[in-house]
Parts: structure tokens; C-alpha cells; sequence
């Protein structure tokens, strides 16, 4: 392997999104009173640690961090003798990671009894985080950084989006993207509501990507596969296969033209548009042409994705439901890949635009205001931002290297394991760290055609057929937890999910839209026109701090 370039601090430029940690060591020096953040639309440029030496490297003690993450799905042990990537964090900074999971019932019971452990990763947009801010809780990472590693660098933009009301900084979120980390980074905005099909089978049935464009094009495809009854492995393939309980109604909505912007700038609800309507009245005719399956209203992710690794799916709505699954498909099957089908119009848009996915991150993390060695946490977020970790996490442990035009080359080896054998690989060499990365990296150092996937993953983020805009000012209007609203909320989408049975089973087109028309009259009654208003308020509040009139491309 060649001899991996050195990455400076400088190199790595604006950083975003890195790792939160709290430490079991001996308890440092507490931080100094709050400072405010730098005001927005500033450039932070902290001073270099003290020496030549980055900050994680000025204590590397052993020491134990508890992290909580409020995902019960996640399955990461930390192995600092068998995984490069961790044992690579704790040579760097002596940390080790005590990793503890939960639902989010959990999570508010640490909160109510105090006992959150010393790092904490929750949803960006969740009103826990807002409340564990309100309630001081978590210490201001502003104070941190100032204090004991200037070297963590984060882009000012979401410095500034995620300060809150007493002018602290408390959260650093994954997936976060904003003007400023885009342009330092050769990045790009990215959405997870895009079309996958099999090529083999596209093929068989004599179609082509550009027939999936339209939404008669794509039911086209769809009854061909039906029609001719094309089976893999002895068993017939269904032709479209969703998750009801996630965001496939939503999703197709927006392909269709869907917004939660009216024309005059107020917050609408998705499920009062026409083109929601017509999203209803598409299912309700995929499942009655047999084209869409009951398993879709029961199916959950995991499912969903054995289905699609083991070759039993012809087409499916929404990035995640492919994007590992291809994987074990293709590994087992060379030609059997899943690949992107773009988005398709409707009756009412001749051009695709759609929100990008969390752009003000998908997860926040905090540190607990009674962690032990907050000098050790924040100067392990100034080694987890560097480019260098997060490519790591990305491609594995010292298993790359940066070529003249500072693009991703990837050891042969590793990568053939990473594309054959990705439980593997990610037990070997991957950080499964991805919560925290400045994805913006990836997605600016990418490597050029060398793997099967590359020519697809540059179509799905460089599709001029459609535009992608920033989702922000629509991300963060969940009501505060304990509120009128947020109980409204919570009845509505459970009803919804209910309700998209009947809808969608509906006998006929006509009885869908009456079913439709019920379901929109129970959600009146339910509170939506208060929860909308609530959320309207949120939603002009979120424009003004990003100064825009309209947050919909369409509306300008």
C-alpha cells in the first residue's frame, strides 16, 4: 500500500460534523463561564494548540467515554484490538468508547432522572435536544473549544444555525450542509428520495432509464414486470416494494411536486396537496394492478432489505432501502445491480424538485454538563473532524491514500473485502462512525472510476434532470415536547399510518379518494390547521435566520 499523505490541519479546511465524547479519566478542570458564539456570517479561526502537537495529542491517558445513542438499532462495540479504525482512536487519543443504545423512551428517562451518560447523539431536529439546551444539561461547546482545542474546526454556518437562545453552541450534527462547508470542501447537496431498479431485469423487459422519468413511464415498467413474469432464483419478483411506515408517501408526493411551502410562504402540510392526491391515487393503482404487494404496509427496514439482497425486488422509493442491500445482492450475483432510476414527474411538475436530506444534520450530539475530562471529549471532536479520521471511518484505516488531484484511492485489497464482504470489512477496518462526519469530505474526495458503484453514485448526485434544495427552514418546526401540538402531531401520524391501508386497498380510484377525503376530515378533527399554524411560526422563524423569502425553489 502506498505510504498514506500527511494531512495537515490546515488541509482540512472548514470541518463539520465530528464525534462527541465524555471521558471516565481524571476529571479535568471545568470549563470557564459561557461565551457566546461567534456572531453568524463570521469566520472562526482559533488559535493553534499550545506546541507543534494537535490537542488530543497533549493528554493520551487511558480513558473510558460512555456515549449514548438514541438508536436501538445500532450495533457498534468498540474493539480497539481487532478494528483499525478504533484501535487507530485510541493511539491517537488513549480514548476508548463505552458505546450504550436506546429507543427514545429510554432517552427521556436518562433525562428525567439525571443519569445520561457523558455523551449523548440524538436526533437533530428532536425536541429532546432543544430541552436538554433549555434545561442546561449539556455544556456549551463554544466554552470547550476555546479553552482546550482551538484545532477543532466546524463550518461557522452551523455554529450559527445550531446557537441557541442564550448565544451558546451546544450540538455538532452529522450530515450537516451548508454554503460554507459545500465550497471549502467540493461538496454538494444530496437527497435520499430517488428510484432504484435492477438493471438486469430494465433490461430484460426492454425498458430504459429514460422511460422511468415519467410516472406512466415507471408504472410501464412495473406491469412489464408483472406481465412477463420475470422470477430470480425460482421465485417471482415483485415489481415495486416500499416502506409505508417510513417515508414512501411522502417521498413520491414530492416527486410529484409536493411541497410544505404554499405560494404565498406559509408552512402547509404535505398531506393537504394535490399532489399528495395524486401519490394516494398512483399506490391505489400500483396495488390493485398487483404491481405493489400487502408487504409493504407490514414490512420494516431490515426486511426490506433482505428482500432486495436476495434479488426479489424489480423497484424501490427511497436511497436506504438499496444502499446496502445492492451490496449482497451484487456480491452474490455480478449481474444483478440495483442502480439509481432517478425521480419521475407527475401531472402537475415537468421538473423534479425535491428537499435534500437533512441538511442541518441527522444527528446532533451534546455532552453532558456533569461529564467527567471535558478537555479530553472536545479535543477527541478535534481529531474525529480532521478529513483524515472521517476518511477513515469512510474507507477504512490507513486503507487509502490522496492521489495529485486529492481524490480517494483505495487499497485493492481492502476494498474488494469492503464490495464482497461488508459486515466484515466494516468489523475490520470501518469506523460505523458515520453519526458525526462532515460528509462533505466524501463527497469532495471521492474515487474516480474505481469501483462498480462509482459511475452510479456520480448520477445520483450530478442529476441536472432535477434540482435539490436546502431543507432547513422545514427541518426544524417539531413542536416542544409535552405541548398541545406535539401531542396533535403524535395523533395525526399515528392515524395516517392507519389510514394508508384503507386509502391505498381502496377497490377503486374513486373509493381511494373517498377514503382520502375521510382520512383529511379525522385529521381536522385531530388538530391540524393548530399544529400547522404552530408549525408556520417555526417555519417564518427559520426563514428570517436565513434570510429568505421563499424556502421552496418553485415558489420563486
Amino acid at each position: 500500500m502506498k505510504l498514506k499523505k500527511t494531512l495537515s490541519l490546515a488541509l482540512a479546511g472548514t470541518l463539520c460534523a465530528s464525534l462527541l465524547a465524555g471521558c471516565g479519566g481524571s476529571p479535568a478542570s471545568q470549563p470557564a463561564p459561557s461565551q457566546a458564539a461567534a456572531p453568524s456570517g463570521s469566520q472562526t479561526t482559533p488559535a493553534e494548540p499550545a506546541g507543534d502537537q494537535p490537542s488530543w495529542k497533549q493528554d493520551t491517558s487511558d480513558c473510558t467515554i460512555t456515549w449514548f445513542f438514541a438508536y436501538d438499532f445500532y450495533g457498534k462495540k468498540f474493539n480497539e484490538k481487532d478494528n483499525a479504525f478504533d484501535k487507530k482512536l485510541y493511539e491517537q487519543t488513549g480514548i476508548k468508547l463505552d458505546i450504550q443504545t436506546g429507543d427514545k423512551d429510554k432517552l427521556n428517562m436518562l433525562i428525567q432522572t439525571g443519569k445520561l451518560p457523558d455523551v449523548i447523539t440524538l436526533d437533530a431536529n428532536s425536541t429532546q435536544r432543544k430541552l436538554l439546551e433549555d434545561q442546561g444539561m449539556v455544556q456549551p461547546l463554544n466554552t470547550l473549544r476555546d479553552q482546550y482545542a482551538p484545532d477543532l474546526l466546524v463550518p461557522q454556518s452551523m455554529i450559527d444555525w445550531y446557537t441557541a437562545k442564550d448565544g451558546n453552541w451546544y450540538s455538532i450534527a452529522s450530515y450537516y450542509y451548508g454554503n460554507d462547508n459545500i465550497k471549502d470542501n467540493d461538496g454538494f447537496f444530496e437527497t435520499h428520495n430517488q428510484n432504484y431498479v435492477r438493471d438486469d431485469i430494465l433490461k430484460e423487459i426492454g425498458m430504459t432509464y429514460d422511460d422511468l422519468r415519467t410516472k406512466e413511464g415507471f408504472l410501464n415498467a412495473l406491469r412489464a414486470v408483472k406481465e412477463k413474469n420475470i422470477q430470480y432464483n425460482g421465485q417471482p419478483v415483485i415489481p415495486y416494494m416500499v416502506q409505508f411506515n417510513s417515508m414512501a408517501d411522502v417521498y413520491v408526493a414530492q416527486q410529484l411536486g409536493a411541497a410544505q411551502e404554499d405560494k404565498d410562504g406559509n408552512f402547509q402540510s404535505f398531506y393537504t396537496t394535490p399532489q399528495y392526491r395524486e401519490a394516494m391515487l398512483l399506490f391505489n393503482q400500483m396495488y390493485r394492478e398487483g404491481l405493489l404487494t400487502d408487504a409493504s404496509f407490514t414490512v420494516d427496514k431490515s426486511q426490506l432489505e433482505q428482500e432486495v439482497a436476495a434479488g426479489r425486488v424489480f423497484a424501490s422509493t427511497e436511497k436506504t432501502n438499496v444502499s446496502i442491500a445492492r451490496n449482497s445482492l451484487y456480491a452474490a450475483d455480478n449481474n444483478a445491480k440495483i442502480l439509481y432510476a432517478g425521480q419521475f414527474t407527475g401531472d402537475t411538475n415537468d421538473k423534479v424538485i425535491v428537499p435534500a436530506k437533512s441538511n442541518m444534520g441527522w444527528t446532533a450530539t451534546m455532552i453532558n454538563k456533569n461529564a467527567k475530562n471535558p478537555d479530553r471529549i472536545i479535543r477527541l471532536f478535534a481529531y474525529l473532524n480532521t478529513k483524515e479520521s472521517v476518511l477513515d471511518n469512510e474507507y477504512g484505516a490507513d486503507a487509502w491514500t490522496l492521489d495529485e488531484t486529492g481524490h480517494v484511492v483505495r487499497d485493492p485489497e481492502v476494498q474488494a473485502l469492503a464490495e464482497d464482504n461488508p459486515t466484515e470489512f466494516t468489523a475490520r477496518y470501518a469506523g460505523d462512525m458515520g453519526w458525526t462526519s462532515d460528509f462533505t469530505f466524501i463527497q469532495g474526495t471521492r474515487p474516480k472510476a474505481d469501483s462498480v458503484w462509482s459511475e452510479d453514485i456520480y448520477l445520483h448526485t450530478h442529476d441536472d434532470r432535477i434540482v435539490i434544495y436546502d431543507d432547513k427552514s422545514f427541518s426544524d418546526v417539531a413542536p416542544e415536547a409535552g405541548s398541545d401540538e406535539a401531542a396533535i402531531d403524535a395523533r395525526i401520524k399515528e392515524y395516517k399510518q392507519q389510514a394508508l391501508g384503507r386509502i391505498i386497498t381502496a377497490p377503486t380510484a374513486e373509493k381511494c379518494e373517498a377514503e382520502l377525503d375521510a382520512a383529511l376530515a379525522e385529521m381536522e378533527n385531530l388538530g391540524l390547521s393548530k399544529l400547522t399554524a404552530y408549525q408556520n411560526e417555526l417555519f417564518q422563524q427559520n426563514k428570517k435566520k436565513l434570510g429568505l423569502k421563499f424556502a421552496y425553489p418553485g415558489n420563486e
